[in-house]
This record gives C-alpha cells, sequence and structure tokens, in this order.
C-alpha cells in the first residue's frame, strides 16, 4: 500500500523469517535490507518482484525454492557464507542478473536444480558472464546453469570437494545451453558427469580435467543427450585414467572432435552404444584416429 516506496531498511527487525510470499510480485520496493535476524528466505519470497539489489545478512542459512525466480532487474546477488541449502529455481529467468558473489568460507554443499530445465538455481540467468563455485559445494545438480548463454568462464575454488555434475534426460545437464563457455578445468574430486551436463555448449573448445581426477563415469544413454554431446567446438580430449565407463552418447555429435586420447594407465573397461547415432562417439566426423586402451573389455553397438 505503499507505490512509492522504493528504498527499505528492515535490517533492526528481530524476525527469524518473514511473512509467507511477503514480497511476491511486489512493483515497489527496489533496494532492500534485509533483517539481520533472519535465518530463512522462503519459497516464492521475492517472486517476479522488482527488485534490483537486496543484502542477505550473514545469519541466513536457506533460501527456498524460487525466492527470486524471475526477478528480472535484480542485477547481482552476494550469498552469505552461513547459507547452506539454494532449493531449485532460485534464481530461474533472473535475465539481469550480472554478479553472484560467494563470500570466502561458503559452507554451501548444494547448486539445486532438477530433471525439467525449469528447476535450476541459475537456469536462464542470461547475463551472468562468470561463476566461482565455492569449495564446499559436492553437488551441482542438473539444469543448474542451464541456457546461461552469456556465461563465459566457471572456475572452482581451490580445495573443491565437488564430486557430481548433474544431469538427465533430454537438454537438462547443470551447464547445457551455456554456449558463450569456451573452456573449463574440472576438479579432481569430480566423480560423475551425468548425461547432458555440458550438451549443446557450442563454443566450449577445451575441456581439461585437474591432475589426479578420481572420475569414474562420463555420462549419457542410449536415450540421452550425453555429458559433452553436441559440444561442436571441442577439438581433443584426453580421458582421465580413473574413468572406467564412458556412457552412450557422450560425445555424440562433436564434429570437430579431432583426437581423443587416454591418460597412461587408463581403467577404461566400456565404451557404451545403443540404438542407431547413440554411441559414445557417434557423428565426431572431424575423428581420425584413436587408441583404445588395453583394459577396455567392451565396445558396444554403433560407438563410433
Amino acid at each position: 500500500m505503499m507505490p512509492n516506496l522504493k528504498n527499505l531498511d528492515i535490517a533492526e527487525v528481530n524476525i527469524t523469517a518473514l511473512p509467507i510470499q511477503a514480497f511476491y510480485k511486489s512493483t515497489n520496493v527496489e533496494n532492500l535490507i534485509l533483517p539481520n535476524t533472519l535465518i530463512t528466505i522462503g519459497e516464492e519470497m521475492f517472486y517476479q518482484s522488482k527488485l534490483k539489489t537486496v543484502v542477505i545478512p550473514a545469519n541466513a542459512t536457506t533460501i527456498g525454492n524460487s525466492a527470486f525466480e524471475q526477478c528480472a532487474s535484480l542485477i547481482s546477488i552476494d550469498i552469505p557464507a552461513n547459507v547452506e541449502t539454494i532449493g531449485t529455481a532460485v534464481f530461474w529467468g533472473c535475465s539481469s542478473l550480472t554478479t553472484v558473489t560467494f563470500e570466502k568460507g561458503s559452507q554451501l554443499k548444494t547448486i539445486g536444480g532438477g530433471s525439467s530445465s525449469y528447476y535450476g538455481v541459475f537456469s536462464y540467468c542470461t547475463a551472468l558472464t562468470s561463476i566461482e563455485i565455492p569449495a564446499s559445494v559436492e553437488t551441482i545438480e542438473a539444469a543448474a546453469f542451464k541456457g546461461c548463454s552469456s556465461l563465459a568462464t566457471v572456475t572452482f575454488e581451490n580445495g573443491s570437494q565437488l564430486k557430481t555434475i548433474g544431469g538427465g534426460s533430454y537438454s537438462s545437464g547443470a551447464f547445457s545451453d551455456c554456449t558463450a563457455l569456451t573452456s573449463i578445468e574440472i576438479p579432481a574430486s569430480v566423480e560423475t558427469i551425468e548425461a547432458a551436463a555440458f550438451k549443446g555448449c557450442s563454443s566450449l573448445a577445451t575441456v581439461t580435467f585437474e591432475n589426479g581426477s578420481q572420475l569414474k563415469t562420463i555420462g549419457g544413454g542410449s536415450s540421452y543427450y550425453g555429458a559433452f554431446s553436441d559440444c561442436t567446438a571441442l577439438t581433443s580430449i584426453e580421458i582421465p585414467a580413473s574413468v572406467e565407463t564412458i556412457k552412450a552418447s557422450a560425445f555424440k555429435g562433436c564434429s570437430s572432435l579431432a583426437t581423443v586420447t587416454f591418460e597412461n594407465g587408463s581403467q577404461l573397461k566400456t565404451i557404451e552404444g545403443g540404438y542407431p547415432s547413440s554411441g559414445t562417439f557417434a557423428d565426431c566426423t572431424a575423428l581420425t584416429s584413436i587408441e583404445i586402451p588395453a583394459s577396455v573389455e567392451t565396445i558396444e553397438a554403433a560407438a563410433f
């Protein structure tokens, strides 16, 4: 009922949670300082509001599902170190969000997502150009950064504990359709890169794995998009020795992939295939030669 109120400072209000959907589709407040005592930002709290800036207090531990979804005016966000959980679709469609900063010492464990492209925390944040993932993060779920078409740089804080880069069927990978992403170094701690994780990253020319990689599986499936499918700028890849399975479609449609090598001591056992054109290296039309590691026991149908 205050249509001209643009700047609101409620830092001294002594509450741990705001009323349900307190700023849901709010059209007035643009700059907000939240209560110092706030612990939880509830679901859809600022859904489609006109917020440009918001100060989240140091005590906050949880940001609920869709809390800032489609806040098209939100420019930047600082996530306090105490935040452990960021729910699904929290910043989905925040098309002006250019800067996301995690406070040093972050305790964040999961960057949320889901099997659908509509559930990723940062899905379709089309102005976001770079992100540093805190060392504490263990899982980046499916669709977390899907469709972030300006995201050119993804780095991981030293000492990364990341284990899974998520994905799923169709194109719901953690970084699928990040068309500005040109290179990435996968932390040694990562054990699984799931189906479609980097699907359609058409500018991704360089993928490297940190020394001592623990990667076991490069994901895909006979009815899925593979982890790196349709990465049409990718010219070479060295598979870490720790990898045991390269799933169907993992590199399907990587039309510039000319060189595939395997690290010394490779433990690879299976190069998967399946339905026509769903093999691991299906439609890799630039690939001229490959040396299969001695450890390989199975090369399935349509693998190449």
